[in-house]
């Protein structure tokens, strides 16, 4: 009786133990797709920072960034509107590329339970 009791709990871990693997993998796989959609939000937003430059004390605004190793300055305008806009789009990016970090990790943190429970 005795040693049924104990098989009985031990299958009950399996099936925990399986019920936990499957939703932890179900859940690897809905943050690699959420990371995928973010990362393809980062394709149309911009990247870099406003910068201001004055010349015969006139303000111009410009987009910097790096390509290909090089510092690229874009001009963007005087328009107030246009460089709200820019710098929101530009904070929007932060924001998806920090979402993107955590998402890493997370599932980083769960390939590491999954290979325990293996």
């Amino acid at each position: 009786m005795l040693a049924i009791s104990k098989m009985l709990g031990i299958m009950n871990g399996v099936i925990i133990m399986s019920f936990f693997a499957a939703t932890t993998l179900r859940e690897v796989k809905r943050m690699t797709a959420l990371r995928k959609a973010y990362e393809q939000q980062l394709e149309n937003l911009p990247k870099g920072s406003v910068c201001v430059k004055e010349r015969n004390g006139n303000q111009y605004f410009y987009l910097t960034y790096r390509r290909d190793g090089k510092v690229v300055s874009e001009y963007v305008g005087n328009d107030e509107a246009a460089i709200d806009e820019l710098k929101e789009r530009l904070e929007r990016r932060k924001g998806v590329e920090r979402l993107i970090r955590e998402i890493k990790k997370e599932i980083a943190l769960m390939d590491k339970v999954l290979e325990m429970v293996r």
